[in-house]
């Protein structure tokens, strides 16, 4: 079997992403407007479209404000068999056995989602965010680490039936 390299990874707020979020709701606000405009009605149903218009925009950056304030820089390291999570204070705290999930595999970057206590809504995961360009020479690495058998639960890996 192959021996999976320590890997250390910074995560957290970067440029790339405030960016990306500011795009993100500037589309949404473009094709809202586009929408609006779009629409031929009467004055009352006008006023009701662009009064939940406007929340649902509110409501979309308030939403996104929240993401980009909860990434803190932190690092992330896999050890080849665990994956450990070091805040400001470095102080660790262990993903309890399972695997750190990719949610989106951008060029660039990638959102990660970090294993949490619970199911469902109760769930205390974290969302993480890499950039590439944060240590370009140890990008490769975070990348074959996260999708490593090692990374996988054992069931998943070696291809237990009894297991969804």
């Amino acid at each position: 079997m192959n021996e999976v390299p320590l890997v250390v990874y910074p995560v957290g707020r970067t440029r790339l992403l405030a960016g990306a979020l500011l795009g993100l709701w500037l589309i949404a606000a473009l094709v809202s407007l586009g929408w609006l405009l779009a629409q031929v009605s009467d004055r009352a149903s006008f006023i009701w479209r662009i009064s939940l218009l406007i929340t649902v925009l509110l409501a979309c950056g308030f939403g996104l404000i929240f993401f980009w304030r909860a990434q803190i820089s932190q690092r992330l390291v896999f050890d080849g068999g665990q994956w450990w999570l070091y805040g400001p204070d470095m102080t660790p705290q262990a993903n309890h056995g399972e695997p750190v999930a990719v949610m989106l595999d951008a060029w660039g970057g990638m959102l990660l989602r970090w294993p949490g206590v619970g199911h469902g809504l109760n769930s205390q995961a974290k969302w993480l965010w890499a950039e590439a360009t944060s240590v370009p020479s140890r990008w490769h690495l975070l990348r074959c680490a996260l999708y490593s058998p090692a990374n996988r639960p054992v069931a998943e890996v070696s291809g237990d039936p009894t297991q969804p």
